[in-house]
């Protein structure tokens, strides 16, 4: 995204010094034909002001080309430029000097707020269809450079909504980037901590029996504890490899994985329904949801009763976890951290929902997914 925005930024830079060049390119064949009249720039009469209209109407292009001096004085360079036009227009009628003035109502348009430009180009295009008319000119010489003006206003004023729109789109685009990109660092943080929260927390469980066991003598219990560790952990590659190829798309074996993890954690398992391909998110999300009850059930209910159902229905998946203790009373199956959340969260994304309370004497998760 990065990269994305240095070039558009290169490429702005490039279309901006091409209009700079542009413009300059213009103001100097114009400056050219003002030396091609009869009343030519002089330094006595009519010719000095045509030499200081010049002058002026030069340097002022200039400063609108660069935007010498920024917003604040934008718009007396360009009330100067179209002041030029007209008095050019006055000294020598029928010739380019209202050249000046359309050169200010295009960067009035591209500048300035649309009503001051519009104010602006207007009232400059009237008091030199006034000059024109005064100092004998034709109706028709007179409406094309005033309709010249006002036709240069309005496509600046396009252009201007152009770039808005494509400026709008672009950080638009940023936006859904970002967004995207967070969306995926959150998928990535629910997969870390569905694998580490389920083999972390019952190698932890495991290494801190077995190191009860040292402390009272018993290296034989110990060693026995240590192997089962050893056989979490290697449990705990494999749900990596499994999240990674989650990630990438692969298909999820739903109905053996929720087996195999029933029979490790002790839960009896239910299977209804004739099992389908779901998508990779579907399955991970039931999955995980699995995962993170017996996880929790470890944590906040050790010794409860456990049962897992998995049923296929109609136009749904729906996942069951229930642990009751049937000694004392009702447990709670999940913690108020970042499980429940990550979970609801990944049933939400993939368009299911995730239940979880007291239900039937025990705890109770619920979780349902489209397929």
């Amino acid at each position: 995204m990065e990269q994305t925005d240095a070039v558009l930024n290169v490429t702005d830079r490039h279309i901006a010094r091409w209009r700079q060049i542009r413009s300059l390119i213009f103001l100097v064949l114009l400056t050219v034909a003002m030396f091609q009249d009869d009343v030519r720039p002089g330094i006595t009469g009519r010719a000095l002001v045509v030499t200081l209209g010049v002058v002026v109407g030069g340097l002022t292009w200039i400063a609108m080309t660069f935007r010498a001096g920024g917003e604040r004085l934008q718009p007396y360079t360009i009330g100067i430029c179209m002041a030029t036009g007209i008095v050019l227009t006055a000294v020598r009628p029928g010739d380019f000097g209202p050249c000046y003035s359309i050169a200010a109502v295009t960067f009035a348009a591209t500048t300035l707020p649309l009503v001051r430009a519009a104010i602006m180009s207007g009232a400059t295009a009237a008091v030199i269809a006034a000059v024109h008319l005064a100092v004998g000119a034709s109706i028709e010489s007179t409406t094309i450079w005033a309709g010249a003006m006002v036709v240069v206003l309005l496509l600046g004023i396009v252009r201007r909504e152009r770039e808005a729109r494509a400026e709008q789109d672009e950080q638009l685009a940023g936006e859904q980037a970002r967004n995207a990109a967070l969306a995926e660092r959150a998928r990535l943080a629910r997969e870390i901590h569905d694998v580490l929260a389920h083999s972390l927390s019952a190698l932890s469980l495991q290494l801190e029996t077995a190191a009860a066991l040292l402390e009272r003598d018993r290296a034989a219990d110990a060693a026995v504890i240590v192997d089962r560790a050893g056989r979490l952990a290697r449990d705990g590659l494999t749900e990596t490899r499994r999240a990674v190829s989650a990630l990438r798309g692969d298909p999820v074996p739903l109905p053996e994985l929720v087996r195999e993890l029933a029979a490790g954690d002790g839960a009896s398992f239910t299977l209804e329904g004739e099992p389908r391909d779901l998508s990779p998110e579907t399955g991970l999300a039931l999955f995980r949801g699995a995962q993170e009850a017996l996880t929790n059930v470890r944590k906040h209910a050790p010794g409860s009763t456990v049962s897992i159902r998995l049923a296929y229905l109609d136009d749904a998946v729906r996942l069951t976890v229930h642990n009751r203790d049937p000694a004392g009373p009702p447990v709670t199956g999940l913690s108020p951290g970042y499980g429940l959340t990550g979970l609801r969260e990944r049933a939400e994304l993939a368009g299911g929902t995730l239940e979880a309370g007291p239900g039937d004497g025990g705890w109770v998760v619920d979780v349902k997914m489209p397929g």
